[in-house]
This record gives C-alpha cells, sequence and structure tokens, in this order.
C-alpha cells in the first residue's frame, strides 16, 4: 500500500470517530452545559488517541469498528484534560480558536470538563457487551489518574528552580504518553489480544507519547501560528520547563545565556516580548533544537522496534505508518 492508501484509512477512522462526537450531546439541554461540550470536541484536533485505538484493535485481529466508542471515550478524556489544562494555563487559544473558559466563563470550562468525564465512562462497554470490560474499565481509570498526576507535576514545575530530565521524563511519560498506552491497552483488549502482544502495543504508545511530547516543544518555537493554533512561544510565555529549556540549561557555558535562562526561571516565563527572538538565538547556538529531533527521533525509532515482531496485517502496517506520519509532522 502506499501513503496515501494509509492516509486514507486513517481518515476513514477519523471520519467515524468525529461522526461520533458531533451526535454526542447534540440538542442536548441545558444549552449552559452542552454548547461548549459540543463547541469544544467539534473543533477539531488530531484524533490520534481514538484512532489508534481502532488500529490497535485491528492490530491484534479484531475489528476496528469495535473499538471506536472507547477510542471517543478516551478522546474526551483527552478533551477534559485539555479544558481544564488552558483555565490552569490561562490559554487564550485552542485551535486557533478562543479557549472554553475564554468564550464561556471558568465556571462553564470546568463543568464541561467534568461532564465529559461521565459522557466518557458510558462509552465504556458493560460486561455483557464485552468478556474484557473490567480490564477496560481498570485500565481507563488509570489513565485518567496517571494524566492527573503528569498535570500536578507539571504545575509544580511553575515554582520548582531544577527541573531535569528525568522529571520533565516523567511528567510527559504520565500527562501525554499514559492516554496513548491507555488507547493501546483498550483498543488490545477490544480485540482480544494476548498480553505479550498487548505488551508491544504498551510500549509502542509510550515510545510514541514520548516522542510526541519533545515534538510540541519544538514546534511550539518552529511551526507557523497558523500551523500551531496558537501564539509562537506560548509555552515559553507560561513558563514551561520544555525538553528545550532543560537541555539549555544544560549546555550553557557563556554568562549571558546563563542570566537569560535564570531570568526565565526567575519570572516563570518570559515577561517580554523582545527576549523571544534571544531565547531563539539561544537554543540555535547550543544546537538545542537539533537535540530535540535527535531525541524524538530515538523514541520513534523505539516505537518502531516495540512492534517489529507483531503478525503483520494492514493496521500493524497502519503503526509503522503512523511513526513516520508523525516524525514529519508540522503542527
Amino acid at each position: 500500500m502506499s501513503s496515501n492508501d494509509y492516509k486514507n484509512l486513517y481518515n476513514d477512522y477519523l471520519n467515524k470517530v468525529e461522526n461520533k462526537l458531533d451526535l454526542i450531546v447534540k440538542e442536548k439541554q441545558p444549552q449552559s452545559l452542552y454548547a461548549p461540550f459540543h463547541y469544544l470536541i467539534t473543533g477539531g484536533g488530531k484524533r490520534i488517541r481514538p484512532v489508534l485505538t481502532m488500529i490497535c484493535a485491528g492490530a491484534v485481529g479484531g475489528n476496528p469498528d469495535d473499538a471506536l466508542d472507547c477510542g471517543v471515550a478516551i478522546e474526551l478524556l483527552h478533551n477534559f484534560t485539555l479544558v481544564h489544562d488552558d483555565i490552569m494555563d490561562r490559554s487564550p487559544l485552542r485551535r486557533n480558536r478562543q479557549t472554553v473558559h475564554e468564550k464561556w466563563n471558568e465556571a462553564s470550562a470546568i463543568l464541561t470538563g467534568d461532564v465529559m468525564v461521565g459522557f466518557a465512562y458510558n462509552l465504556l462497554p458493560t460486561s455483557n457487551l464485552h468478556p474484557r470490560s473490567n480490564e477496560i474499565y481498570k485500565a481507563f481509570t488509570r489513565g485518567l489518574i496517571e494524566v492527573c498526576e503528569g498535570q500536578a507535576y507539571d504545575m509544580d514545575f511553575n515554582e520548582k528552580k531544577d527541573v531535569t530530565l528525568d522529571d520533565y521524563l516523567n511528567m510527559i511519560d504520565k500527562k501525554t504518553a499514559k492516554l496513548l498506552e491507555t488507547s493501546a491497552m483498550i483498543g488490545g483488549y477490544i480485540g482480544k489480544g494476548s498480553d505479550e502482544v498487548i505488551n508491544s502495543l504498551l510500549t509502542y504508545a509510550n515510545c510514541l507519547g514520548i516522542a510526541f511530547q519533545v515534538q510540541d516543544d519544538l514546534l511550539d518555537l518552529t511551526a507557523e501560528q497558523a500551523e500551531l493554533g496558537k501564539r509562537i512561544g506560548q509555552d515559553l510565555f507560561e513558563g514551561k520547563k520544555t525538553f528545550l529549556i532543560i537541555k539549555a540549561l544544560e549546555k550553557a557555558t557563556k554568562d549571558e545565556d546563563k542570566n537569560l535562562l535564570k531570568e526565565f526561571i526567575n519570572n516563570n516565563g518570559l515577561k517580554d516580548e523582545n527576549h523571544l527572538p534571544q531565547m531563539v538565538d539561544l537554543f540555535t547556538r547550543l544546537s538545542v533544537f537539533e537535540d530535540a529531533i535527535s531525541f524524538a527521533d530515538s523514541y520513534f525509532e523505539k516505537a518502531k522496534n516495540s512492534i517489529a515482531n507483531m503478525k503483520e496485517n494492514l493496521n500493524t502496517q497502519m503503526l509503522h505508518w503512523l511513526i513516520e506520519s508523525l516524525n514529519k509532522r508540522k503542527k
């Protein structure tokens, strides 16, 4: 199959996800609750988590369509984290649109996130629908807990002056990689895969998540704003201790570079727009951008190796294509 064939199959899965999302709260009342809900979940996005759930169900020999509801449940859970994260980070934009708390208010945004969790659980199969429903529920709940732990670590970093690379990796493992692991595990359960194969999918998803987040840190400064959906350098203005900041702190030797980074740490972010070009210049001179690319590449390679021994079918091929696709993304 060609790259276009895989892309078409991905889009087929994606369209099923979008259709399901669009119908979830259509014409439900009260509007004060469901208008923000519908606005958020129909605002676009890569939908990697629900599509990955479907792909993994197919990769273990099951029917990808059987995993649609669980995939959508994970997407709702992901969007719950986004709407609450945006409040915590005071982010004005998400996917080139106003965030929910900006368009409505914080109370509406909090409630929107809360009700999403309820709808997500309602999509998971009961024991009469799937023999591994109990494991699916446990995996979903574990994903919810770990992504909250990841966000807590991320918030703790706002006050912590000496975040190490290990600290950062632990945080993104929970905040980003665990929901992808949840997608892979639940997809494997839906497809009735063996524990051995599901473990391979877990490693794949974890490595994919780590690489994906490091890419996000990189794209915060290297993507075009129209593609990124938020202003360039938003992470730095919010004071995020990203992969780029941590590597720069490791590598800086000149006093002027150390002072710029010290000012960033002490001020919890860039406070002056004029400092952004200075930070970009520092990252360029220290080859931090190249470090991020190399680090992400190494995890994409680990992801590829983790599924090398899986029995090949169309959906395992899709897993390999997804690595290549994400490794070339610009947003």
